[in-house]
């Protein structure tokens, strides 16, 4: 397993752990949507989630059942974004159902992102529908209740007095230890299932500014249940393009099934593909199969992320935000003995850098760029290690910059308030540069 992949599981862990030891306080306006939904839920890591269990469902797969946990749990999480909330999910739905969702999360002006199954040979049939919002709390409650409605309606339904959902009835027959030893991380008891959940806090996914993490679907992670000898897997990979390939390739060679590779997300960048996979055979042996993938997972990150030879920092007109995230960035650089050359542009440069960036920098006694702001071009994003984007649309240029970039849209024009932008920047870089500092002396 790649160092990196180590580091950014320890760092999932470590934020998992905190997120335990210091629960969040819930917003108010969060307690009204569970209130709104009838729901209960948590609230960790800015997001709140609200799990839709099908504990009506007693599937088989393959003529085995299995239990809830393993992974027919519908969820959706709110997150706060620049100006407004964002509302991802995952709804987990039989056949007869998906229309009519569908229907009311249209109708209540909820975006439909994918639709597609996690199983093979399974009855009944399941299917998983991805939904998207944005708005106050108060309204995308008031647009998700008819959805929740419904499928409240339909548990109650097909819920059966006499069947017991094997959740319930099974208890723990696996040696968790050996599984999280294997993997690199530890995970949860859900009655039955054993559930290791890992983030990829090395991809900056956002939308609308919100930060797109592990609690608002951006994860990996692998569901374990029956006994050592003869267990079940089944999981979630999420990659980055470069990844499916040497991802597929793993899981088959160990002989994990592919169930399916599709998006959960619509317009993203960069784009991340998910791949649902599952097995069955002895528990540690199905491990090993995942932590293949994992490895692989880790390997074409770290070719992103290690060494980073040369940043990039781009911003709309190259005049302001990416001149003093450059410059911030190589004195910090220096002063920590990074090797790194940094350079920065705009997707549409004025003539010349602005004024007050000027007077900043001299007043930080920081050496002002000689050069006007320069036009970015295929050629400096191909050459960069790390692409910093503060606010650019890279059209056509997106895909050069794919696994590379990170976007630091929530930073201010500095035209509205320079010292807030002057501020968020330096934060921004201090912590950039802490993360290279480790990075390197973790390869080392």
């Amino acid at each position: 397993m790649s160092k990196l992949f180590l580091l950014t599981v320890a760092f999932a862990a470590t934020v998992a752990l905190g997120a335990v030891a210091h629960a969040q306080e819930l917003p108010a306006e969060y307690q009204a949507v569970l209130s709104a939904l009838g729901k209960k839920g948590d609230f960790k890591d800015g997001v709140l989630k609200i799990n839709l269990p099908r504990t009506d469902l007693h599937v088989t797969v393959n003529k085995r059942p299995v239990p809830t946990a393993l992974g027919f749990g519908g969820w959706v999480s709110l997150t706060k974004g620049q100006e407004m909330d964002v509302l991802m999910g995952d709804l987990v739905l039989t056949e007869d159902e998906v229309n009519p969702i569908m229907s009311a999360v249209l109708k209540s002006g909820l975006d439909v992102t994918a639709l597609h199954n996690h199983f093979f040979w399974e009855a009944p049939r399941i299917f998983y529908m991805h939904i998207h919002g944005m708005g106050s709390p108060a309204d995308l409650a008031e647009r998700l209740r008819p959805t929740v409605e419904l499928i409240d309606r339909s548990v109650k339904l097909k819920a059966s007095d006499s069947t017991t959902d094997s959740t319930a009835s099974a208890g723990a027959n696996l040696d968790v230890g050996i599984l999280a030893g294997i993997i690199g991380t530890t995970g949860e008891q859900n009655g039955s299932v054993y559930k290791i959940t890992i983030g990829r806090p090395d991809i900056d996914l956002r939308e609308h500014g919100a930060r797109i993490n592990a609690r608002m679907g951006l994860n990996t992670w692998a569901a374990f249940t029956g006994t050592d000898a003869d267990a079940v897997v089944a999981g979630d990979v999420a990659m980055l393009e470069s990844e499916v390939t040497p991802v597929l390739k793993a899981l088959r060679g160990h002989g994990l099934n592919v169930v399916s590779i599709h998006h959960h997300m619509t317009g993203s960048v960069p784009m991340v593909v998910f791949l649902h996979y599952y097995g069955t055979g002895a528990a540690a042996d199905l491990a090993q199969g995942v932590r293949l993938a994992l490895d692989v997972v880790g390997q074409e990150a770290s070719r992103d992320k290690q060494p980073i030879g040369k940043v990039l920092f781009i911003c709309p007109h190259g005049a302001a935000k990416s001149v003093l995230a450059s410059a911030y960035f190589r004195r910090l650089a220096e002063q920590r003995g990074l090797k790194v050359t940094v350079d920065f542009g705009g997707t549409d440069p004025d003539p010349a850098i602005a004024p007050r960036v000027t007077q900043r920098l001299k007043e930080q006694s920081i050496a002002v760029p000689q050069l006007p702001p320069r036009r970015v071009t295929p050629a400096a994003l191909d050459a960069a290690d790390l692409v910093i984007s503060l606010g650019c649309d890279l059209g056509d240029f997106s895909s050069r910059a794919a696994g590379k970039l990170r976007r630091w849209d929530d930073v201010p024009p500095p035209s509205d308030n320079f010292e807030l932008a002057d501020q968020a920047i330096l934060k921004r870089v201090n912590a950039l540069v802490e993360e290279l500092v480790a990075l390197r002396d973790t390869e080392r």
